[in-house]
């Protein structure tokens, strides 16, 4: 298995998630949502592919449907590190329901601040190179997308996703004009 990359990929249940993260983190956190407890297969094959490359944590809702997401992903990728939020640092201070979306920024940093290194990716991707290739912003580009996605295992992707999908597993422009080169 090649050395994994120093960054960490959190799996976290929706987008709200995710925000809370970059509100404690910044920018540079990369995670991968699950859709809630509907989890897909194609979720669960992108996050094994994700574990390839980084370290995995998976940080869940202390919920019901948090811990049936954390068994479903655990039966699929059993070496993934978790960390557990208490009820109480999940509560909404108004209305919602229990999440890691309402966890105080200082707390997910104590929590998950050990797992947080600074930007590694390896990847030089920009929206301007998935332009230039046809990825979007042209006739097409959903099809070739999708093409791409297929051989380079990234799962379903829309062009705001792909840039994200690339810059998570370290795909650098010369592979991507490789795999291009290939999809042609």
């Amino acid at each position: 298995m090649a050395e994994k990359l120093s960054q960490v990929i959190f799996v976290v249940e929706g987008k709200d998630d995710t925000a809370r993260l970059r509100v404690a983190f910044g920018e540079f956190v990369q995670t991968i949502e699950t859709g809630g407890s509907k989890i897909s297969s194609a979720v669960l094959d992108l996050i094994a592919k994700a574990e390839e490359n980084h370290d995995i944590v998976l940080l869940t809702d202390p919920d019901f449907q948090g811990e049936r997401i954390r068994k479903i992903v655990l039966k699929r990728v059993p070496n993934v590190k978790q960390i557990f939020l208490n009820k109480a640092d999940g509560r909404p201070h108004h209305k919602g329901s229990l999440g890691v979306e309402h966890a105080d920024p200082d707390l997910l940093r104590q929590l998950l601040g050990k797992f947080v290194k600074e930007n590694a990716s390896t990847s030089d991707i920009v929206r301007e190179d998935l332009s230039r290739l046809g990825l979007i912003d042209a006739r097409g580009s959903a099809v070739l997308r999708e093409k791409l996605a297929k051989k380079c295992h990234l799962g379903q992707v829309n062009g705001k996703q792909l840039l994200k999908r690339l810059r998570l597993f370290g795909i650098t422009k010369k592979e991507l004009k490789e795999a291009m080169k290939d999809i042609d």
